[in-house]
């Protein structure tokens, strides 16, 4: 199989759900860390690999992907088996849907509580908007088990990248208490519980991959 990279960030859940993606359908690569705090995304270097100056990066024998959904839609049909975009187009609509909720409403709330909860403003938190986007948490957690109360163990029916790319930032939220407790959402509860124990949440989350500086430096 052909070398390829992830540019990628450990402070991203965007890097985190296409790194997901990656090990799950056992496709090898190295990943290479872009230092996004000391806006390495921003330096010549690597805006000669992604012009958007943007996180993740896929690159391999076929060229340069960016944009998650991209690079996600590009590696099911590059390596089909254990396929998470269904061909069936209502369903992959769903798909679709949930990885647009995640990307947008989940990503706001999870961003902005980090900047709120975990590094407050100057002038302080602002706790009315901790409570609003708290809700809007809940929200999130209530349409994901009204949808695995209607289809069962996963979001859209089967295994598929809506899970992966929700997931992402679902595993964020704990760190904001969201939700306090599991209790009106045991479905959600058991969802999480499923993709946490698989390998490739293990063999993502968290990893750091080679310094870009040194990746620029050997290559």
């Amino acid at each position: 199989m052909p070398k390829s990279y992830l540019y990628s960030s450990v402070r991203s859940p965007h890097c985190f759900k296409v790194s997901l993606i990656l090990e799950e359908k056992g496709v090898p690569f190295e990943r290479i860390e872009i230092d996004l705090r000391g806006k390495e995304q921003k330096t010549a270097p690597y805006l000669a690999i992604n012009p958007l100056g943007q996180v993740p990066v896929y690159e391999d024998d076929r060229g340069v992907h960016i944009d998650s959904l991209v690079i996600m839609q590009y590696l099911d049909k590059r390596y089909p088996t254990s396929q998470l975009f269904p061909k069936n187009e209502s369903v992959n609509k769903e798909v679709l849907d949930w990885i647009e909720h995640s990307s947008t409403t989940m990503r706001d709330t999870s961003h902005y509580l980090y900047w709120q909860l975990l590094e407050p403003p100057q002038k302080g938190t602002d706790w009315g908007e901790v409570e609003r986007l708290k809700a809007q948490g809940y929200d999130s957690l209530k349409a994901m088990e009204a949808d695995l109360e209607k289809h069962g163990d996963w979001l859209c029916g089967d295994l598929s990248a809506a899970d992966f790319s929700v997931f992402a930032w679902v595993y964020g939220f704990k760190r904001f208490d969201l939700p306090e407790s599991w209790d009106n959402y045991p479905n959600v509860q058991s969802w999480y519980k499923r993709l946490e124990a698989r390998p490739s949440v293990a063999a993502s989350y968290g990893q750091k991959g080679q310094p870009f500086k040194d990746f620029l430096a050997a290559r």
